[in-house]
Formats: structure tokens, sequence, C-alpha cells
């Protein structure tokens, strides 16, 4: 690659800096003087969290760029040059003259595709599933209920969770011998490096979920939600971890009135969903021959969990119902596509035993077609099996999104459709809240992660 790929000047805006990593390819630049005497550098996750926090394009590189960049001396070998840095930790470093002037550069992902050969494939790119599972946020509404499943597979887990939301929901996996949970924050990329030690597989669930929970402090959402994300990728390819799945969100796509699949436009309306573009962008951005991340954008979740949520639309629907014989919908016309929660953890496992080509690189809509929805037919869903409730429509509508999405990709891809349907979410819990007698207190703030958070 020339070396003009890779050098920008210290005119350059972050607009110029985007573009030239877009043409090389390697995540960064270096900021340089008119001598390539080495000013800065500046990498693609940079670029892209100063994007989240609306920081003007247009600006100068050196509004963004670190100003102390860890550089190798050109006088090193080429195996000492790749020791290097592979042992510091970063992704690339400029190779400089003893005027600090850059002359070459070294790429991690290059370095490690070179040594990488991968024993567990054949010919046909099929991979033999995991023996040892991250799963990152394993103890929130999905992660649990993931956890229990990998577990009842034969699966070793290890579970990262800050349990923001309590710790009750692994209490009943604490005698199982295959699962090994660590108390941390997924920003601390020490503790990362820790998680990922000896791991085959990583599914990342850790996240601030929900729009009002994001806009409570917008930079602590950032850096848990993109800034972490980007930087696990970045410690999976260190490790040389092969899959990885990422819970992405069918949010994406905002305000839609089209059908929408994988490759319609995407419309963001919040800062969660921004986020999620971000990461998908930053988790493909990155070339290598071994690893085989997989995007799962999921539909609107539903359902019972060791760790409960009435803050999403159908368990709050039926539970206000059972409870109060009354509901709110605020607007009605709206779609939204529906998923179980037991139908997202089916789906994560289908990815992680899929053969790597179906998979790698790859996008999914997690969902059925037949679970699209607008709001008030939930309402009515709900109704039929309670019929006393009484369903107040609110023209006011709060929630701008409005998509109907098309899940015939992983369909064809890997045979998944869904098990349990919204209907079946309704009878559980009204059966949970009757019979079980749970749930009584679903006002809760445990159960709502913005009361949660505030």
């Amino acid at each position: 690659m020339n070396l003009s790929e890779v050098i920008i000047g210290t005119k350059a805006t972050i607009v110029d800096a985007i573009e030239l990593i877009n043409k090389n390819g390697i995540l960064g630049v270096f900021v340089c003087d008119d001598d390539n005497e080495l000013i800065g550098i500046m990498m693609d996750s940079d670029i892209r969290r100063a994007i989240l926090n609306k920081l003007d394009i247009n600006a100068s590189v050196k509004t963004i760029m670190k100003t102390n960049p860890f550089y190798i001396s050109q006088d090193l070998p080429v195996g000492k040059k790749n020791q290097m840095l592979v042992h510091s930790g970063k992704m690339l470093a400029p190779v400089v003259d003893d005027k600090k002037r850059v002359v070459d550069y070294v790429y991690l992902p290059d370095i490690l595709n070179r040594l990488y050969t991968d024993k567990n494939s054949d010919e046909n790119g099929a991979v033999l599933p995991p023996q040892k599972v991250a799963v990152i946020g394993g103890a929130g509404y999905i992660g649990s209920v993931l956890v229990g499943k990998l577990l009842r597979m034969g699966y070793s887990v290890r579970v990262l969770d800050l349990l923001l939301y309590g710790k009750d929901s692994l209490t009943c996996f604490e005698k199982e011998k295959n699962l090994e949970f660590i108390r941390g924050d997924c920003r601390d990329e020490r503790l990362i490096d820790n998680v990922l030690d000896g791991v085959d597989a990583v599914i990342h669930l850790g996240e601030i979920v929900g729009d009002p929970a994001c806009r409570i402090n917008e930079s602590f959402t950032i850096d848990t939600n993109y800034s972490a994300t980007h930087m696990i990728v970045e410690s999976c390819i260190k490790r040389q971890i092969k899959r990885f799945v990422f819970a992405s969100s069918c949010s994406v796509y905002g305000q839609n009135d089209d059908d929408v699949n994988e490759e319609s436009a995407l419309n963001p309306v919040s800062l969660y969903a921004r986020c999620k573009i971000q990461s998908e962008e930053a988790i493909f951005s990155v070339s290598s021959n071994f690893f085989c991340p997989t995007v799962l954008r999921l539909a609107t979740v539903h359902g019972k969990s060791y760790r409960q949520r009435f803050d999403l639309v159908v368990n709050l629907l039926v539970i206000k119902a059972v409870a109060e014989q009354k509901i709110q919908i605020f607007g009605g016309e709206q779609w939204r596509p529906f998923i179980s929660v037991n139908d997202i953890c089916s789906g994560i496992v289908s990815v992680l035993h899929a053969e790597s080509y179906k998979v790698k690189n790859q996008i999914f809509n997690l969902g059925d077609s037949r679970e699209n929805y607008q709001l008030i037919q939930i309402g009515n869903i709900v109704k039929e099996h309670l019929p006393e409730t009484a369903i107040d429509v609110l023209s006011e509508q709060q929630d701008k999104r409005n998509y109907r999405v098309n899940f015939d990709k992983i369909k064809k891809a890997l045979g998944f459709t869904v098990e349990y349907k919204v209907d079946d979410t309704v009878k559980d819990l009204i059966q949970a809240y009757r019979v079980e007698k749970i749930f009584h207190d679903y006002n809760d703030s445990k159960y709502h992660n913005y009361l949660s958070l505030k």
C-alpha cells in the first residue's frame, strides 16, 4: 500500500480521514506534517465515537487524534516489529525513522492472517461447534435465558455482567459446574482480556437497552453500547477467537413505511439505534481469515425470563391487562416485529452451529415475518384472552418507530423459524400472574431498565 493512503495532513478534516480509512481498509490514519513527521494517529473507533457525540465531521483531525501514539522503529527486524505490535495491544502502529518520519506501518490482522491455520475447518468451511462460550451481559433479560440453554446443551459458559439490574437471574445456576461468573464492566479492557481467555466464541449482549434508559446518561451509553463493542471485537481479533455474535436491533430501521430487509436503508431515531449501527460497522471493518462475526438484528422481544422485564410492549400490556383490566396504547397503527426471548436464544445457537461460510460477516434480521403486528393488534390479542380489558388508544405517539420486517434471509440460510408467538407469551404471563402468583410487584423498578438506572 502506498503511504499516501495511510498518511493525512494536519489541515485535513475528519471527513478527509473517513474517506482515507474507507480507501485503505486498515482502520486508521497517521497525522503527519509536510515532512511526514508523525504528529498523531486517528483510528476508526475515534471517528465513530465523535459521530455518536454529534461532533462536526468537518472539524480538523487534530480535534480527535491521539497526540502520543505508539510507534515502532524502522531499524528493527520484521519479526521484532510484529512482536512489538502484538505485545502492545494495538491494532495499528506506524514505523518511523530516526526523525520520527513515517516510513511504513504494521497492522495486526495482517500478522495474524499470515500465522493462522484453521484446524477446526474442513475444505467446505464447516466449523465444529464451540466448546466454551463467553456471554457478555449473561445476567440480563436475554442473557440469563441463553445461559440456561447453553448449559443444558453441554456448553461451558463464562458470564461477564456488571449486575446493574441485580444478581437474582443466575441464582438457579449456582451449582452448575460448567458455569463461571465474573462480575465486571464490559468497558474494562484488561477484564475483557481475562474473560476471553480460552473461549471459542463470544456472544455480546452487554449494553444499555431501550431508548429511555439510553437517554439517562448519553456518554455512558456511548461508552457501553459502542466503544466497548469496538474494543471487544479488537480483543477477539488479538485472541484469534473465531465466532462472535452481536445482538443488534431492528430499531436501526427507525421510521420506514415500506417492508424492510437487511439491505434496506437505515433510519435510526434514537441514540440506542445509532450506537447499534456504528457497532455493526465497527464489527465488519476488520478483514480477517479466521474471525467469523455475525450480527443479529433482533425483533422486539417478549416472554418470561430469569430477569423479567415489564418495559417491553407485549409484557407490559399483558401484565397491565391481567392486573388492572385496562391498557393504554399510544398511536396503535405503527408496525413492529416481535420475537420471544426463547426464540432469540435458539437463533443465537443456530448461528453458533452454522457453517462459517453461511454466517461470516453476515447480518440477519432475527424473527419471523408472520410475527409482524401493529400495536393495536397486540392489544386485541391481549383482549382475546382477557375480554374484560378496556383498551384506551391515545393519539399521542411518543415512540416514532414504525417498521415491518422481512425475515426470509435467516429462514433460507439457517432454516430458522420461531416456535413461540405473541399469543403464547400472553398465555404464559396470565398463567404466571393468576396461577403461579408471581409478578404481582410488576411496577417494581427491577423490572424496568429506565427506572433501575434512574
